[in-house]
């Protein structure tokens, strides 16, 4: 792996990687971006994103930028803070005469700029609160000249006292005496200054959008926003759009009421004021962000009543909406909304300037909000200017920009209505207003094709599909924030008919694709050939039959998980029979760009049934990561990355009822074995000790039939210091005579041998302390001196003695006489018996390496046959496939995933966990160290429920 060479938006352009948007554009015109093919030639691509609605006149409008040039040559000046600025004076001006326009009789509006939509909406939220605060000022000190007022017509005799106190809190009796009174009063007083501390409410709609910053992030509906920052910001409670009554009842559930005193008719009376605790109510009329999806008449009309009752303001965000986009200059003029507050921004600076507004009712504004606001690239002056003339166009020859956004809407809604009729299948919904419009699939998280599914279910399948609209059509689209099929389209004004058809064209491929069910179109751009022809033109059909669904699987008690990942392109055909025709090639080079997403969804589950009587349901939960890429992340020493979306997977299984999950081979390795999966009421498996077992099972019964059994012989490890291999020969020492551990001398790999090699001495010490029969290396470690008098004087079988015979031997022999410890591949030719039990993603061994008639068991791929093509030309080797079990009758898992190395298969890592599960493991016997006595008892455990080893 090469280093990251990316330092702005690192990650974010690398998610746009994965699906072939991370393109460099080079220069834009009205709705077309261009970029540079690999020959330099400019490929123009239709752009429906438009800025995220900042594009109304489009890129680069040519009298915009003509008058943009014209300032800059001028040396008009952008800072000039303190000072007048009528060229904004004139924006508002503009602006007051669009409102009384829409909403006729509307009272004049008071501008505060500001240099971005979020930015727009801080700025109203510290308005309404400060407007509030003065508010609760002015209340509390009407009260306090109310209290005075009473106090002197009490003393005078003018009022007659209070003679009912049940407003306040307690048993408070009615005041007999001014004096008493008085003391009522520093009660009432009290009593208020206790509500005064109530916190301010603000109101927002569910699926609403107005910002990240951290004021603005608080009004975001999406949780993915603004969980992570809910105690950062104002209280703010959120309501379903269109509801009015549930608007209704929220409020009423914030009332708060202080107490002041009246007099009236001669007499002091206690009565109840409203105190102002809801801040503000922020709207979008029609939610972009949130679905395209538009508010009614009815519920503003309400809601503006209201709002009026408790004087709440009523902020209307009209950010992406306004400036014409849907056929009025304000959206909110199409369901008669007036707010208190408009918010204005994304096109408000022609595609060219940063800027953005504020418009508060004059008879809400608060000029001392100047004092305590300010920003100092606000109302700059090259950024109101080209607001103006923004303004200009749009306003020029009686409004026509917003009749063509308007005409130019219908125009693309009533096409994808025709392709909503054409594929009702496919196509959920359209929803628009203008140029604002929502193209929204249907759901797809079911879909055949695991591809579409996978995407689907993880929320990206219009990332996907843009991908293909982008690559394959040149047409560029957006997603939105809160609903993760629909497409969002958002062209200016000036999108033409032939790009309409260029939209259509391309869309109804889209529909065609999903229809059925094709993924090859979808992954082809993203394989390293986009601009080369697909290896087939037409889409075919990909559903199931009919009748081939399959039946409800039988309830079991139990459930098992197995993360896994394709090792192969043959595994990703089958795991997707629409991509059959790529090639291998491009099937890797596509798995290497979806690197970041490699969550695929789960597998169907398959259930097994055990001679024992019990059953479990087995689910492979992929990740989409090759052997090559596994191996990139141990040797940069990134595994946690690796760990980070295996915990989210086995958390996942959990979540499904899991209660053994399984990792697939090359996972344990970089999960500490499981150990580093820390994920409670889960035990978790690696299938290192089944692994282990079965293939010291099948090279017994090779070398039975070609050796007359183990001893005597010499057996070496191709990966002796991994986890697995250091097993293989330490309980293979049991019966070989020699072992030889061979390494990949790379750094580290010395200190894991040598670990390896001590842990053989240990154990064979522990074997010859047990007594009994001893063979292999055991036996003739015995007769040594050392361990002879070790014996003699009764030393432990676990004290620690393996350190001890290492120096033993190396100082009694030239050369170690048991154990070989090295990392040169030469030494496997004197070995009768070869474990290739590496990591690498590519064969290490070739026939020349290895001996007459040996037996060579391959671990490497699990049982894939990584090594096989050693003994294409060697007739007298034995191949033996290690950590592979046959499968009971009723348990057959499709391959794919690592999981199933052939049919009737399974590899050991999910056998290992079927097995655990069928057993009702308590995860003991699921971890810790490989001893032989634990892969032993597995083993046993294995055959109990119908696995047998597979010897060929």
């Amino acid at each position: 792996m090469t280093a990251p060479t990316r330092y702005a938006e690192a990650l974010l352009t690398g998610m746009l990687g994965t699906f072939g948007l991370d393109v460099e554009y080079v220069r834009a015109e009205k709705n077309t971006l261009y970029h540079l093919d690999d020959s330099g030639a400019e490929v123009p691509v239709l752009d429906l994103v438009g800025g995220w609605g900042s594009l109304m006149l489009g890129h680069n409008h040519p009298e915009i930028t003509a008058y943009a040039k014209e300032l800059l040559d001028t040396g008009w000046p952008v800072h000039s803070q303190h000072s007048a600025h009528p060229v904004a004076d004139r924006v508002g001006a503009v602006l007051n005469g669009i409102l009384a326009r829409e909403f006729p009789g509307a009272e004049p509006y008071s501008v505060i700029f500001a240099n971005s939509g979020a930015e727009a909406v801080e700025a109203a939220v510290k308005h309404c609160e400060f407007d509030r605060a003065l508010r609760v000022k002015s209340l509390f000190e009407e009260i306090e000249w109310h209290a005075g007022t009473a106090l002197t017509a009490v003393r005078a005799g003018t009022a007659a006292l209070p003679d009912d106190t049940s407003l306040l809190p307690g048993d408070v009796p009615a005041p007999a005496t001014a004096d008493e009174f008085e003391a009522l009063l520093g009660a009432v007083a009290a009593h208020n200054m206790g509500r005064a501390a109530t916190s301010p409410v603000f109101f927002a709609l569910e699926r609403a959008f107005h910002g990240k910053l951290v004021g603005s992030t608080q009004f975001t509906y999406n949780p993915l926003f603004r969980a992570a920052f809910a105690t950062l910001g104002p209280d703010v409670r959120f309501v379903p759009p269109n509801d009015a009554a549930a608007f209704e009842k929220a409020v009423a559930e914030q009332r708060v009421t202080v107490l002041d005193v009246e007099v009236a008719d001669g007499r002091v009376t206690l009565v109840e004021r409203a105190f102002p605790v809801v801040a503000g109510l922020i709207v979008e009329p029609i939610q972009g962000e949130g679905g395209i999806q538009e508010l009614t008449g009815e519920f503003a009309a309400r809601v503006r009543r209201i709002c009026d009752e408790i004087r709440c303001p009523v902020v209307v965000d009209e950010i992406q909406t306004g400036m014409g986009r849907t056929g009025k200059f304000f959206a909110s003029s199409h369901i008669g909304l007036l707010g208190d507050y408009y918010l204005l921004g994304k096109s408000l600076g022609g595609g060219i300037g940063k800027t953005s507004a504020m418009l508060v009712r004059q008879s809400r504004y608060r000029p001392e909000f100047e004092l305590v606001h300010s920003s100092t690239f606000a109302k700059d002056g090259f950024s109101t200017a080209i607001a103006l003339r923004t303004l200009e166009l749009l306003e020029a020859e009686d409004g026509a920009a917003y009749d063509r956004a308007a005409e130019r809407g219908e125009r693309i809604l009533a096409m994808l209505r025709e392709l909503a009729r054409e594929f009702p299948d496919v196509v959920a919904d359209v929803r628009g207003k203008g140029l604002l419009i929502g193209f929204e699939f249907a759901d797809q998280s079911q879909a055949s094709s695991p591809v579409i599914r996978e995407k689907a279910l993880a929320g990206l399948l219009v990332f996907q599909l843009g991908s293909y609209l982008q690559l394959a059509h040149r047409i560029r689209t957006g997603p939105t924030a809160s609903v993760p099929t629909m497409l969002r389209i958002e062209p200016s004004i000036y999108i033409s008919d032939e790009e309409i058809g260029q939209l259509r064209t391309g869309l109804t491929q889209v529909c065609r694709i999903l229809r059925h069910q094709d993924a090859l179109p979808l992954v082809h751009p993203l394989t390293g050939a986009a601009q080369a022809q697909p290896p087939r033109a037409e889409i075919r059909d990909f559903r199931p039959a009919a009748g081939e669904t399959a039946a409800p699987a039988e309830p079991t008690a139990r459930k098992a998980g197995l993360v896994s990942y394709p090792l192969t392109p043959d595994l990703l055909r089958e795991f997707d029979p629409s991509l059959a025709d790529l090639d291998d090639e491009r099937l890797l080079a596509y798995a290497r760009r979806s690197e970041l997403l490699r969550d695929l969804p789960a597998c169907t589950p398959v259930r097994f049934d055990s001679p024992q009587g019990t059953s479990v349901e087995l689910t492979v939960y992929p990740l989409l990561v090759s052997q090559e890429q596994l191996r990139e992340y141990q040797v940069s020493g990134q595994t946690f990355l690796i760990g980070l979306d295996l915990d989210r997977r086995v958390r996942a299984a959990k979540a499904d009822g899991c209660d053994t999950v399984g990792l697939g081979f090359g996972l344990g390795a970089v999960s500490g074995h499981g150990r580093a999966l820390r994920v409670s009421g889960v035990t978790v498996s690696t299938g290192s000790a089944l692994a282990v077992g079965s293939a010291l099972a099948a090279v017994r019964g090779a070398a039975d039939e070609r050796f007359g059994g183990l001893d005597g012989l010499t057996l070496a490890v191709v990966g002796g210091g991994g986890h697995i291999g250091s097993a293989l020969g330490a309980i293979g020492a049991g019966q070989a005579s020699r072992i030889v551990l061979v390494g990949s001398g790379r750094a580290g790999s010395a200190e894991r041998l040598r670990a390896a090699e001590l842990r053989i001495y240990q154990e064979v010490w522990a074997r010859i302390a047990a007594g009994g029969e001893l063979a292999g290396i055991p036996a003739a470690l015995a007769a040594e001196p050392l361990v002879a008098g070790w014996l003699a004087e009764g030393r432990a079988a676990d004290e620690p003695s393996g350190e001890a015979i290492a120096a033993y031997l190396d100082e009694a022999y030239p050369a170690d006489p048991f154990v070989v410890v090295t990392d040169d591949l030469l030494s496997v030719r004197n070995a009768q018996v070869v474990f290739s039990a590496h990591s690498s993603p590519v064969p290490v061994l070739d026939e020349k390496l290895l001996a007459d008639g040996a037996v060579l068991c391959d671990m490497s791929f699990s049982g894939t046959g990584a090594e096989s093509a050693t003994v294409i030309s060697r007739d007298d080797l034995r191949y033996v496939r290690g950590g592979v079990l046959s499968v009971p009758e009723r348990g057959i898992l499709l391959r794919g995933f690592g999981a199933s190395p052939g049919a009737g298969e399974l590899s050991a890592g999910a056998a290992e966990a079927i097995t655990l599960a069928l057993s009702g493991s308590d995860g003991t016997m699921g971890n810790g160290p490989l001893t032989r006595e634990r892969v032993d008892a597995i083993v046993d455990l294995a055959k109990q429920h119908g696995f047998e080893t597979i010897s060929t």
